[in-house]
């Protein structure tokens, strides 16, 4: 994990688990969602930080709060998207309300570092456990991806 996905995860952290509180508690009304996106690796590699930040900006233009940002892998696609065979998979925690949803993914469509993309509702019962795993940076299958 490099310096800076370190930093970013710390400063989530406090607010991560003020947000949950508040899920909890009933008093916050958003829903939590996972977000898997496919970067365009040539743009990502020489600008990491400018091309996360688009992703973390648009979700809180768009009212949301961003829980986990992080690198997931970056892989040889099955088949080229826009021309590209290499892509960065972005993996992102974050909280919005449904109205706001629509113009995100809009704007999602319409950024040119985002080849693909598959945002998930998180069932309120599991995004805790999903979001401490994510934040933990303990991945099983990076640990068995490294293995092969």
């Amino acid at each position: 994990r490099n310096n800076y996905e370190s930093v970013q995860l710390n400063l989530l952290n406090n607010k991560t688990q003020k947000l949950f509180k508040a899920l909890l508690e009933g008093s916050f009304k958003m829903t939590v969602y996972e977000g898997m996106f496919i970067l365009d690796s040539t743009k990502y590699s020489r600008d990491p930080e400018t091309v996360t930040s688009q992703i973390n900006e648009l979700v809180s233009e768009h009212g949301g709060t961003v829980l986990v940002s992080q690198l997931w892998d970056e892989r040889k696609l099955a088949y080229p998207i826009k021309n590209q065979r290499k892509g960065a998979y972005w993996l992102i925690y974050f909280s919005m309300e449904g109205t706001g949803l629509v113009a995100f993914e809009r704007q999602c469509e319409l950024n040119e570092n985002i080849l693909r993309r598959l945002i998930l509702k998180i069932d309120p019962r599991l995004a805790e456990p999903l979001v401490q795993h994510a934040q933990s940076g303990d991945s099983s299958t990076k640990a068995a991806a490294a293995g092969k």
